[in-house]
């Protein structure tokens, strides 16, 4: 369950503080139960402030929601860029894999939501467009961080736009089954599993 601001011990004016607070007490009841239970009143709970206060920072759940979304992509975000091409395709992979499935188990069961909310066209609030946004350069500097490994290794990469795009959801697959146990029960070993995930994607996209 979200720590509330006292246990997390926030000074009275710490804005950024509280934001933390909020998205922290978001992020739990998202683990927990889904975007059903997020509930600006749960929110407010959790973090230990009132509604109003969670309004002062966003305009409602859905804002929050992205808020969580945008913060987990910018991560995957920043290993991708930074990542030594040197470790070959598959390596890179296997750097990565361990942030998207952070971001999976705490947001992979609201999953609809990011697509409804996120992916999918229609009104968007600012904090929408900005996470869609995010995305979208997640995607570009996965596919530029391919290429740019590919060359540093001397292979040449399929190209195909739909390359990003599938090997982001082949690690999406590879972190759902990590988080629940499917190759575990087949008696397949995490590390073994993970090498032959990230082996069989980089055979599926060099010519």
């Amino acid at each position: 369950m979200a720590q509330t601001h006292e246990q997390l011990g926030t000074a009275w004016g710490d804005t950024e503080g509280r934001r933390r607070d909020i998205l922290a007490s978001a992020e739990g009841l998202l683990e927990e139960s889904g975007y059903a239970a997020l509930t600006i009143r749960a929110i407010a709970a959790g973090a230990g402030v009132s509604s109003g206060t969670v309004y002062q920072y966003f305009d409602g759940k859905e804002e929050v929601f992205v808020a969580l979304t945008a913060r987990g992509l910018e991560q995957v975000r920043a290993t991708l860029a930074e990542v030594d091409r040197e470790l070959g395709i598959a390596g890179v992979l296997r750097e990565v894999l361990p942030q998207i499935t952070e971001l999976w188990r705490k947001l992979g069961r609201s999953a609809p939501q990011w697509e409804a909310k996120v992916l999918a066209s229609g009104r968007r609030n600012k904090g929408v467009v900005t996470s869609a946004t995010l995305y979208r350069n997640t995607l570009r500097t996965l596919d530029r961080t391919l290429h740019e490994t590919a060359e540093a290794c001397g292979q040449t990469l399929l190209e195909d736009p739909a390359v990003p795009h599938w090997v982001w959801d082949a690690l999406i697959g590879v972190a759902d089954d990590l988080l629940l146990g499917g190759s575990r029960q087949g008696r397949v070993p995490r590390r073994r599993f993970v090498r032959f995930a990230t082996e069989a994607i980089e055979r599926g996209i060099v010519v």
